[in-house]
């Protein structure tokens, strides 16, 4: 590998610890991402918050809490992965965090800078099959439902990491490519496929709606999002009723 694959640039290097830490903090309880990919070691994970939501729908709490956990990781994770060509760690024994006051994830913590990205077609595979499905796997044996909910809030946070990477300039094109690719380039089923849909409106920017519903309405002080394709649906109902 070239000297300058090993190290990030500056810019990047900026962009990364801005984002994440390659330090744990002093005297804060940290867990191992590798924590999330087996169901034992996961219920302890997400305990403090189940308790929060105490008598609630647990698939709901799930969720919400995974939807931290991507938002956090893969946003920035993606961005920085577009934006200068650098593959951050994604490993689950490489990657640790912290957790709030309100028991979601807060920090991560990852063991090094990465290196330079892989070319090709499948740059994003090892991300997918050594950490998502995994991970995506062990929340849905705790929620007791189909992953499918786990991976579309994978999905939504790594569009929206490289929509920001468009905003600051880089060229999406690959990243497009694979979210609308219905398989990943070992004929594996590509669980990221189109995470969301834009539905044009009449005037103003178009409606993003998820592929699946985060269920979070199911949480008690907490509505459907706007995004909720349940809602899209009633609408669209009482559209042709009238």
């Amino acid at each position: 590998m070239h000297p300058d694959e090993k190290m990030p640039g500056r810019a990047c290097a900026a962009e990364i610890t801005e984002s994440f830490l390659l330090e744990a903090p002093a005297q804060t309880k940290v867990y191992s991402a590798l924590d999330l990919c087996a169901p034992e070691t996961a219920q302890a994970v997400v305990e403090p918050l189940l308790k929060i939501y105490e008598g609630e729908d647990p698939a709901a709490v799930i969720s919400i809490w995974s939807q931290w956990y991507f938002a956090l990781l893969l946003a920035p994770w993606a961005r920085i992965n577009m934006l200068y060509d650098w593959q951050l760690p994604f490993l689950p024994h490489d990657i640790r965090f912290t957790q709030s006051e309100n028991a979601v994830p807060d920090r991560f913590i990852l063991a090094d800078h990465g290196c330079a990205a892989p070319t090709g077609p499948a740059r994003f595979d090892a991300l997918i099959h050594r950490h998502l499905a995994p991970v995506c796997q062990t929340f849905s044996r705790l929620a007791g439902i189909k992953p499918g909910l786990f991976w579309n809030n994978a999905g939504i946070r790594l569009a929206h990491g490289f929509t920001m990477a468009q905003e600051q300039g880089a060229d999406i094109t690959r990243a497009d490519d694979f979210l609308a690719a219905r398989t990943l380039p070992d004929g594996a089923p590509n669980r990221l496929y189109q995470p969301i849909r834009e539905i044009p409106q009449p005037s103003g920017p178009p409606k993003i709606i998820r592929r699946l519903c985060c269920l979070r309405y199911k949480l008690a002080g907490l509505e459907y999002c706007p995004g909720c394709p349940l809602v899209e649906a009633r609408q669209r109902r009482t559209c042709r009723g009238n």
